[in-house]
């Protein structure tokens, strides 16, 4: 079974998690201007990792309607798929960072990178456990 890369796509930090059948973790934090180039970051990933495709979280408003951030997400999405060539599956983010807070509430400040690859994580396996691995496209 091929593992799967979630996304959590910010201006300065992507968070990643990795994932196949029914468990994702988080793998880390990507940020822009230290660690170089994301697609650099993410090829080595897809190589080490043997990945299936993304699942990139995609913010919506609490009513369902695409965030103003949206728009810069489905661009990242298109510039995925052109450089690797495989499937980006665009899920619904909504609340994750707050979920992702409420998880690390027991460590003492937890650094942003944490609630990055946590809200990654939370994407990734929300995906998975709506059977998402079935799915084998792009949304």
């Amino acid at each position: 079974m091929k593992t799967w890369l979630g996304l959590d796509y910010g201006l300065r930090r992507i968070g990643i998690a990795a994932g196949s059948g029914s468990l994702a973790l988080a793998v880390g934090t990507h940020q822009e201007g230290r660690d170089g180039s994301v697609l650099a970051f993410l090829r080595a990933l897809v190589e080490e990792r043997d990945a299936a495709g993304f699942v990139l979280g995609l913010p919506l408003t609490a009513d369902g309607r695409e965030a103003e951030m949206a728009g810069k997400v489905r661009r990242f999405a298109r510039r995925l798929e052109e450089e690797f060539g495989l499937p980006v599956v665009l899920w619904d983010e909504r609340f994750s960072s707050a979920e992702a807070d409420r998880g690390l509430a027991e460590a003492v400040r937890p650094p942003r990178e944490a609630r990055d690859a946590e809200a990654a994580r939370i994407i990734l396996q929300s995906w998975l456990d709506a059977g998402g691995e079935g799915e084998g496209g792009a949304t």
